[in-house]
């Protein structure tokens, strides 16, 4: 996964790694606007890793942000299954009710390694903040003293404006994040409850709306006046607003490699895409990113979550306590497995193999300290390569015409390639765990 995930820059990047670690094909479009991404590549650096979750911006002009999709209703929801319970539930306030309910959570064969394996999931039912946390309702928490004011140090944070008011709070760490929705009488959604909310359940979509690639009709995204006021498009899953763009969403889970819920860790994971993303890539459902609880970005936002108790799960599972709170683990049936597997006794497996003698079902959705939990490193300085990459010369020259040539660099980590790059007068373009493309004068 790179820094800046593998970042596509609408101005520059400032992501944590993502799991979206490929280049868009040569043939993907591009914006016909310079690029903002996150931040730019010029854009001041928020505290932490400079691109990673802060702005380095500095290109794109501010303005006001459009106002989108009007809204819509949202399509059924054919493969959720409604909870059970009493007839009426008052709803908390600006919340929605998510079923419980299992789906396959990740990526199928051939997808990022991040967002592998693909597993089955049990979620139990909870409420979810039907929008992203504005800065009003941030303000207020501050205004009680029970936040701290989000950082001004990036060009696109919100709290630089008077007339934001309606926006998602940004430039707040995952500390602040807690913060909030624990000021709420809240907290912050799994990583499991935030995948599921966002691809309606089982019907496992690829971004809330569906299917239909990220575009600016859909969401806030491509956006280079920085963020958009919440609800400025059309819901999708659940009838949630925003799940795809405008700010990434912290999350309350560590990063760590599937299946394992880590009870500690390095980075915590934010999910969804931004107003900064250039490419469909980056909205995806599936896409993890992370950074470390006290960096923040001007991507980066807030939406809380409640419990639901007594816990409320799916059939064939049962509730069950762990370091992270109430989980669903199955306890009947056979757990479900991608197209092309099938559970072996053991594990999901190519269909028609078998597992050993004596395995049994495990127990699901173990929670495991991370010394226990497969945890990528993060990749150490090195020597670095560049090499040209004529493939994106046309995204150069649409977007940066003054640095028309692609190049490529590999090697080291995020931040070490930032230093070659801003010396060779380059802009970033797109980047991955362990590579940057940058457009360069020839």
């Amino acid at each position: 996964m790179g820094r800046c995930g593998a970042l596509v820059l609408l101005l520059g990047c400032a992501d944590g790694p993502s799991s979206a670690s490929t280049e868009p094909a040569p043939n993907e479009p591009a914006p016909n606007e310079p690029a903002p991404n996150e931040p730019a590549p010029n854009e001041p650096a928020t505290n932490g890793p400079a691109e990673a979750g802060g702005a380095k911006a500095g290109g794109a002009p501010m303005g006001s942000a459009p106002t989108g999709s009007p809204s819509v209703p949202a399509p059924a929801l054919g493969a959720t299954t409604e909870a059970a319970g009493p007839a009426a539930i008052v709803a908390p306030e600006g919340m929605v009710r998510i079923p419980e309910g299992v789906f396959l959570m990740g990526s199928p064969t051939g997808g990022n390694h991040e967002e592998r394996p693909m597993h089955e999931v049990a979620i139990a039912a909870f409420w979810l903040d039907r929008s992203e946390v504005t800065m009003r309702a941030y303000a207020t928490c501050v205004n009680a003293g029970g936040c701290t004011a989000p950082k001004e140090n990036n060009p696109f944070c919100n709290a630089r404006f008077s007339d934001r008011d309606a926006h998602p709070v940004n430039c707040v760490d995952w500390n602040q994040a807690v913060a909030y929705c624990a000021f709420a009488s809240k907290r912050l959604p799994t990583e499991r409850e935030w995948e599921y909310a966002a691809r309606g359940g089982a019907e496992r979509r690829s971004f809330s709306w569906g299917e239909e690639d990220a575009d600016p009709t859909r969401a806030c995204y491509m956006h280079p006046n920085g963020s958009c006021p919440v609800g400025s498009f059309a819901p999708g899953a659940f009838d949630l607003l925003d799940m795809n763009g405008n700010v990434w969403e912290w999350t309350s889970s560590w990063f760590g490699s599937y299946p394992d819920e880590l009870t500690s860790g390095r980075d915590k994971v934010y999910r969804g895409g931004s107003w900064s993303r250039r490419f469909p890539k980056w909205l995806r459902n599936e896409l993890r990113n992370r950074y470390k609880v006290g960096e923040h970005s001007a991507s980066l936002g807030i939406r809380c979550a409640k419990t639901i108790d007594p816990l409320v799960c799916p059939a064939q599972t049962s509730p069950q306590s762990s370091p992270l709170g109430g989980l669903c683990v199955r306890t009947e049936g056979v757990p479900g497995c991608e197209a092309g597997f099938a559970w072996n006794g053991k594990t999901c497996g190519p269909a028609g193999l078998t597992a050993a003698a004596g395995t049994s079902l495990p127990v699901a959705g173990p929670a495991r300290p991370a010394e226990q939990a497969s945890q990528e490193a993060e990749p150490t300085a090195a020597t670095h390569s560049r090499s040209r990459t004529p493939q994106h010369d046309v995204d150069c020259q649409r977007n940066w015409p003054a640095t028309p040539a692609a190049y490529r660099w590999d090697g080291g980590t995020f931040h070490s390639r930032n230093t070659p790059i801003a010396a060779a007068g380059c802009q970033k373009r797109d980047m991955g765990r362990t590579w940057t493309s940058a457009c360069c004068t020839r």
